[in-house]
């Protein structure tokens, strides 16, 4: 249990003030989903939480390991840590203020009016989306399948892949199969193999990522993607 969060299901947050905090969420599984979460019994049983204000978390979040269905935080929101969330069983976190994290590793509905600030930003499948007011500040930004919609300016120093992004000026990107994915990702997460130029000499192709699963285990727990030494070793 996060500190400085009321839950439904422990008696401090009622039905009322949680489907009104699901009213602030910008998606097609508003209010329905929130109320289903509610109703659930037996093994369906997940929680809802309602923030009144800023919130820190001075470790990890992630909604599904607390089993918790819907998060609003009515203010800004910290993460230490990662913040995590699934889209099986799909977890809604809204965030009325701006949003820091270590990094983010998302698959389920994220919904920010502010900024987003993160190191890493790792989209997970593409059944949910992620939307931004603001800004989107990242060191890396590998959206996956994943669906994210920017209402302002996407910062990120690297963008890998053709993410499916709705944002009002297009970022630069390294795709998949370009040879720079190798400063960027270890050789084991890669697709790599060897071949020769037009002119004899030896080069390293890249043919794209090979292991998406661990990229996203490796930021979600604070791992490198490319450990010390030479692109491609």
């Amino acid at each position: 249990m996060i500190a400085n969060v009321r839950s439904f299901r422990r008696g401090r947050l009622s039905r009322a003030e949680a489907v009104a905090a699901a009213g602030g969420l910008r998606n097609d599984h508003t209010v329905a989903q929130v109320t289903a979460a509610l109703d659930a019994s037996g093994d369906a049983v997940r929680d809802v939480w309602v923030a009144d204000g800023d919130l820190h978390v001075p470790g990890d979040l992630d909604l599904t390991r607390e089993r918790v269905h819907f998060l609003a935080v009515l203010g800004d929101l910290t993460v230490d840590g990662v913040y995590r969330d699934s889209d099986d069983p799909e977890s809604l976190l809204l965030v009325t203020g701006a949003m820091r994290a270590r990094d983010v590793v998302t698959a389920g509905w994220l919904d920010v009016y502010g900024d987003l600030t993160t190191d890493r930003l790792v989209g997970d499948y593409n059944d949910c989306s992620a939307r931004v007011d603001g800004d989107v500040r990242a060191r890396l930004f590998y959206g996956e399948n994943h669906h994210f919609t920017i209402g302002g300016a996407l910062l990120a120093d690297t963008v890998i892949g053709r993410p499916r992004l709705d944002v009002a000026v297009r970022p630069d990107v390294i795709d998949e199969d370009d040879p720079r994915m190798l400063e960027h990702f270890d050789r084991d997460l890669l697709d790599v193999f060897d071949d020769h130029d037009a002119n004899g000499d030896a080069v390293t192709c890249v043919a794209g990522l090979r292991d998406v699963a661990e990229v996203r285990r490796r930021v979600a727990a604070g791992l490198p993607l490319r450990t010390a030494g030479p692109p491609g070793h």
